[in-house]
């Protein structure tokens, strides 16, 4: 469904929304009319281009090393600022149909770059250090220290409407039409940063540990500043149980840096086999599969069978047998 009209007469730049919606490459060129653009997950693959629909995916979660592929805002900047629109026009107009599944800082950020190319076009530094620090934070799963207090509650403020749905368990249960306005309400909290009119939000956040292992925890998450509490405690690898939807559970997989020595790889394997609702296709097992991997989780569609204890059981069976070691700071 088409969440977004035309932002001005000489653009035509379209949002279609499809919660938990999940394509290969080839299916969404197929799928999709000329002149579509994946974003931040909707196709699982790495970045691609087609010149000739032109059709592109800008993504950095599937086929790639996480730490060295930047953000989806990041690639999108940089490719608008390389001539994105020379080819994504119609008539001398910018044109595009921007399809999402999720409703993340990422993805806002990403859909309200693309909406505005003429801003990017005539370049902020204040622009170019929101992407930036968004990137960071979003490559790291908020590991990366940022060092400045100011910009986190800068950030919580700009991206509040997605943090409230994710932390009060809304946004699992959005339709596209709820998470299309979500997505539009973040999209003047931008604008007015960029203005010097946006706002700050007192970081909130903290940590239930609820189980685990040698060097690692079993945590839940509560507010937009957990990620940065759960560093602080010292935890270096993590599983957070994001709870239970329909009988399935959901989880997030990580670890602070690639340095950090956990056997990612055997970790993974050893989930999906253990897990009675993964399949083979697309975004129904554990991932991803790479010893690069800095964060991962359950199959993002349908959840996970396993419960909270037998993925504890799990993982400390992998660290057992691998002699993996991962300390604290």
């Amino acid at each position: 469904m088409v969440r977004a009209a035309i932002r001005e007469s000489r653009m035509t730049i379209r949002l279609f929304v499809e919660p938990g919606q999940v394509y290969s490459w080839l299916q969404f060129i197929h799928a999709k009319p000329p002149y579509s653009i994946a974003l931040d997950g909707i196709v699982n693959d790495r970045p691609r281009r087609h010149p000739r629909g032109p059709y592109a995916n800008f993504d950095h979660h599937a086929r790639v090393d996480r730490l060295a592929t930047r953000s989806t805002a990041e690639q999108v900047l940089l490719e608008i600022n390389l001539g994105l629109f020379r080819t994504f026009q119609r008539d001398g107009e910018p044109t595009a149909n921007l399809y999402v599944n999720d409703a993340d800082e990422d993805t806002c950020l990403s859909v309200w770059l693309l909406r505005n190319s003429d801003v990017v076009l005539r370049g902020s530094v204040e622009l170019a250090r929101l992407v930036y620090y968004e990137d960071r934070l979003d490559a790291t799963a908020g590991a990366y220290p940022l060092r400045d207090p100011a910009r986190y509650r800068q950030m919580a403020w700009i991206f509040e409407p997605y943090h409230d749905a994710r932390y009060e368990g809304r946004l699992k249960q959005m339709d596209e039409h709820d998470m299309g306005d979500l997505i539009d309400s973040v999209m003047p909290r931008i604008s007015a940063h960029l203005a010097g009119q946006g706002g700050e939000t007192v970081l909130e956040g903290r940590i239930e540990v609820l189980g685990g292992g040698p060097g690692w925890s079993m945590v839940r998450e509560t507010g937009p500043a957990a990620r940065l509490a759960l560093f602080d405690m010292g935890i270096q690898a993590f599983v957070v149980y994001r709870g239970e939807d329909d009988g399935r559970h959901h989880y997030t997989l990580g670890r602070r840096s690639v340095w950090v020595p956990w056997p990612w790889r055997r970790l993974i394997r050893a989930l999906n086999e253990a897990d009675p609702a993964v399949e083979d296709r697309e975004c129904a097992r554990w991932g991803p599969l790479s010893n690069a991997a800095t964060i991962g989780g359950s199959p993002r569609l349908e959840g996970s069978a396993l419960s909270p204890a037998e993925v504890e059981a799990v993982v400390n069976r992998v660290l057992a047998r691998s002699g993996a070691a991962v300390t604290r700071s």
